[in-house]
Order: structure tokens, then C-alpha cells, then sequence
């Protein structure tokens, strides 16, 4: 399948599915596409473990659409067309799923009362708390706009750690992290990662290297911004 090709159809496949099961037809019929077509685009994401494939019927689980997504991406597909493609939880869930095949205690948009926020994604495990803010940008953001979402979830980060609630009980560390579709490379500004979704696995499997140059918030200590990116 050429990749112009392939890219136009994947859209068009990426905006009709659904988690659950799916009979091929009417997944076909939904996309609005060609047989032929349909099924070179079903065998691309099945090659890449994108969903689970019968003789009649699909079934996509929670963050099948964002590998969808992200292969997009990857074949060239403006992200700008992708993101219209997802939802807000569609994104929350990819981020989730992966963080609780590593170990990690999830929850999502979190509220807190005092100070009044909320938090997309907070994933704890031993004495660690990843404070995780996902951003659904539509274009790349300017270094000023970083900076001010960057202090906006340390806010958050401070008021999750001195919250004493049962989810991050045991933890004594809280990393700020803004997660996004849309950023090329890893990148850190004012101490606080902006990690690319397709990044993602690989920084939580190194992230405790990683705390020694970044700002943490210890409870044993006063917070210290320790670098500014």
C-alpha cells in the first residue's frame, strides 16, 4: 500500500473505530471505504498489533485507536488531521493502559477540593508519583505557552502532594510530566519533561534515572528546581 494511500484510508479507519468488537462490515461500511482498500488498511494495523482480528469481526481494547494514531504519525500524517481523529479520553486511556502494564497504580482526572484542580493522570508506584498532564494540542506550541502549562501542573504537582490522599500515600516524590501528541523530541522546560506519547514507554522504564535533573517534589525536602530546560 503507498504511503499517501494508506495514510488517506487509515484516517478514514481510525475515525470509525471503537473499543469493543466490531463486525468488519460495518466497520467497512462506517469508513466508507472500498473492499480492496479496507482490507490492505486492516492488515497494516494488524502487522502492527493494533487490535484483534477474526475471520468476520474486530475487537479494538483501550489504546488500540492511539497506536492507531501514533502510526499515523509515523508514516507522515499531519498531526493536525490525526488529532481530529481523538477523543480526550481516548488519550487519557492509551496513557493509562500503558502505565499499568508497568507496574503502576493509576487514576484519572483526580479532583481535588483545596486547593479546587484536577488531574489527568496520576500513576503511583513505590515511593514514586508521575503527574501526568496530556495535552490534545491541534500545533506546536511556543516556549512562553510551555513555560505557563509547566507551572500551571507543578501547581497541581505541590497541591497532589500535600494532599495525603490514599492513591499517593506511600510516595514521597512527585514528578511533574506534561505528556503530547504533538512534540517531535523529549524535551525539558523549567525542569518539568514534555514527553511525546511515542515516547512515553521508554521514559517511564528510565525515569529514576532521570530525577536527579529533574523537578521533583520531595517531601523530605524543599522543592528545588535542580534544572531549567
Amino acid at each position: 500500500m503507498g504511503a499517501q494511500l494508506g495514510r488517506g484510508v487509515l484516517v478514514r479507519l481510525l475515525a470509525a473505530m471503537r473499543v469493543g468488537e466490531m463486525e468488519l462490515k460495518g466497520l467497512k461500511d462506517e469508513a466508507g471505504l472500498q473492499e480492496q482498500l479496507f482490507r490492505e488498511a486492516c492488515t497494516l494495523l494488524a502487522s502492527n498489533r493494533v487490535g484483534y482480528w477474526g475471520e468476520s469481526s474486530v475487537t479494538f481494547s483501550r489504546g488500540d485507536k492511539m497506536k492507531a494514531a501514533i502510526l499515523l504519525c509515523k508514516l507522515g500524517e499531519p498531526l493536525e488531521i490525526v488529532s481530529r481523529t481523538l477523543s480526550w479520553s481516548e488519550f487519557e486511556d492509551m496513557v493509562s493502559t500503558l502505565l499499568e502494564s508497568v507496574g503502576y497504580d493509576v487514576k484519572t482526572r483526580l479532583r481535588l477540593r483545596e486547593p479546587r484542580c484536577e488531574i489527568d493522570v496520576v500513576a503511583a508506584k513505590e515511593d514514586l508519583a508521575l503527574v501526568i498532564d496530556c495535552k490534545h494540542w491541534r500545533k506546536v506550541l511556543g516556549l512562553s505557552t510551555l513555560r505557563t502549562v509547566v507551572e500551571d501542573q507543578i501547581y497541581r504537582t505541590k497541591a497532589l502532594a500535600s494532599s495525603g490522599l490514599n492513591h499517593i500515600r506511600r510516595c514521597d516524590k512527585f514528578l511533574p510530566i506534561i505528556l503530547t501528541l504533538y512534540s517531535e523530541r523529549f524535551t525539558v522546560v523549567n525542569g518539568v519533561p514534555i514527553v511525546p506519547i511515542n515516547l512515553l514507554s521508554s521514559f517511564v522504564t528510565e525515569v529514576r534515572g532521570y530525577l536527579s535533573e529533574l523537578y521533583v517534589i520531595n517531601l523530605a525536602n524543599e522543592p528545588t528546581r535542580v534544572r531549567e530546560g
